[in-house]
């Protein structure tokens, strides 16, 4: 019997498609200390995309919660409703580097004052929209549920 132990295909695959730039990782430490909305001063939608996928990727639900709108009329379930999430339905590495592959090769298309979306292809030819809404301070977050 042959056993090998090492990197698979799977493994990789698992890898997201980006890393944080030096601003967007500041912020990602800074929101790990204290999830303040400071920490997203001046950054624009891909950013906190990208910050969002990031958490989700390192099961950093705080701050994956801490990114979605709290927008009146578009808050769809509270942080306690969120920590009840079990997470064998939070997703695996796998699901959530699949589901967001290239999401920073996407752009932001503003469809209002206050909301928009960010196309990507996650495979060639499968176009994705990832929704996002700006709060009433001005930061924009992202949306419950934002696939599209």
């Amino acid at each position: 019997m042959l056993v090998t132990i090492g990197c698979s295909k799977s493994d990789e695959s698992a890898d997201l498609t980006f890393q944080l730039n030096e601003t967007e990782q500041k912020a990602y430490d800074s929101l790990k200390q204290q999830l303040d909305d400071n920490a997203l001063q001046n950054l624009d939608p891909m950013s906190v995309a990208k910050l969002y996928v990031t958490a989700r990727y390192e099961a950093e639900h705080d701050i994956a919660y801490f990114l979605y709108t709290q927008r009146e009329d578009h808050v769809a379930w509270t942080k306690t409703e969120d920590q009840q999430i079990p997470e064998k339905d939070r997703g695996t590495k796998e699901d959530i580097a699949a589901k967001f592959n290239h999401i920073e090769n996407g752009h932001f298309v503003e469809t209002s004052n206050y909301q928009g979306h960010i196309e990507y292809d996650a495979e060639p030819g499968e176009t994705s929209g990832f929704q996002m809404i700006k709060d009433e301070s001005g930061i924009w977050k992202v949306s419950f549920m934002p696939l599209q």
